[in-house]
């Protein structure tokens, strides 16, 4: 054994990520929840916080669930200093797991505080971010769409009027079943008129591949969070595999840990499997760390010892994240070649590669990239 070699739980946990799909408040540490109870005279008790936490409702057996952790935090984060508190306790827990640029989702129409106030307070605590753990971290502004398009159209007014550096894009959240993506037409055009860039939730609770169609389509989006049931659309999931859309995948998706909670059965028909074997690309994502009792390492832990993708293919998800993140175009080439150079020197002292059986190995390339290299 070399003298410094790795363990793959070291490897997952060092190597350099980029984490594209990740909501500011479902990174809220339980412990700062029932601080925010306290400070603000909130009765919550240390059963009801863990509820909202997955890691907890063993304990606890109930199950309260995400968007219902967010609309919690939300009436309890009063103050702009709460998210600036928040912003910096994620980003030392992301840090921790070798996240070199981070975009965080936030909801303008749901918080307390004046945006503006909020803007500044995460901006603030993004600068402390950068000089004291040198990780870059960027936001968007998040549509909810169980509220109105009006709604949605007036947040994005507000923050394109704010105009601050910080605030890079533009997306969509919550419960999407009556709320499709093509209704909040008006507030995308807003946010590609004042030059943010788009993403939006997609087909994730198991909804209609069509929803995807319509966001990269109608609204234009740059990028698609979840996306999932593009795979029962060959036809378009192929042309999207060449054009290189971007889709950010969750393991921890808590629908489909639920539609299958048979644990064989869910790493079989877990539809990220399928979309790499079609060469989409591909983005690992955590979505609600604390809420969802995940990370980033455990992220890529899963991609390999449930899904079957070998290391080759985290390293060209790397790839694919850097080239599909809201960087710099001048940073990307730099800042990836760097990072793919860690990733290579880290494996090089891994004790041992992952045993996966060569019937279920993936061993992933991106379609847009094997087909920009000429091969067929």
């Amino acid at each position: 054994m070399k003298p410094d070699s790795l363990s793959l739980a070291d490897f997952y946990r060092l190597i350099p990520k980029v984490e594209l799909h990740y909501h500011l408040l479902g990174g809220v540490r339980v412990a700062t929840m029932l601080d925010l109870a306290r400070k603000y005279a909130v009765p919550l008790t240390g059963r009801d916080a863990k509820c909202y936490y997955r890691a907890h409702q063993a304990e606890t057996g109930e199950a309260r669930g995400g968007i219902a952790a967010l609309e919690c935090l939300y009436g309890l984060m009063r103050e702009a200093d709460d998210y600036a508190r928040v912003l910096e306790e994620v980003a030392e827990d992301a840090h921790a797991c070798a996240v070199r640029y981070l975009e965080l989702f936030w909801n303008p129409s749901d918080t307390v505080p004046a945006t503006a106030d909020v803007v500044a307070a995460l901006a603030s605590a993004i600068v402390r971010v950068e000089a004291r753990l040198g990780m870059r971290v960027r936001l968007i502004a998040s549509i909810n769409r169980e509220k109105s398009p009006e709604e949605a159209a007036a947040m994005v007014r507000e923050v394109a009027l704010l105009a601050h550096p910080l605030v890079i894009g533009v997306g969509i959240d919550y419960r999407e079943e009556n709320a499709p993506i093509e209704r909040f037409w008006k507030a995308y055009r807003l946010a590609a008129a004042a030059g943010l860039r788009l993403t939006g939730h997609c087909s994730e609770f198991g909804l209609h591949w069509r929803n995807v169609e319509t966001g990269v389509e109608l609204i234009g989006l740059d990028r698609v969070d979840h996306g999932y049931t593009i795979v029962d659309a060959p036809e378009l999931a192929a042309r999207y595999a060449l054009e290189g859309v971007p889709f950010t995948v969750v393991p921890s998706n808590t629908w489909y840990l639920r539609q299958w909670p048979d644990h064989a059965e869910w790493r079989r028909r877990h539809p990220i499997r399928a979309m790499g074997q079609l060469g989409l690309s591909i983005v690992p994502a955590t979505d609600d760390w604390h809420i969802h009792a995940t990370d980033a390492a455990n992220c890529y832990r899963t991609l390999v010892e449930d899904f079957g993708f070998d290391l080759d293919s985290l390293r060209a998800m790397l790839e694919v994240s850097v080239r599909a993140s809201w960087l710099p175009e001048q940073d990307k080439a730099r800042l990836g070649d760097a990072w793919l150079a860690e990733f290579d020197a880290l494996r090089a002292r891994l004790a041992f590669e992952p045993d996966i059986d060569e019937a279920w190995r993936i061993t992933y390339r991106p379609r847009f990239a094997v087909a920009a290299e000429g091969q067929p």
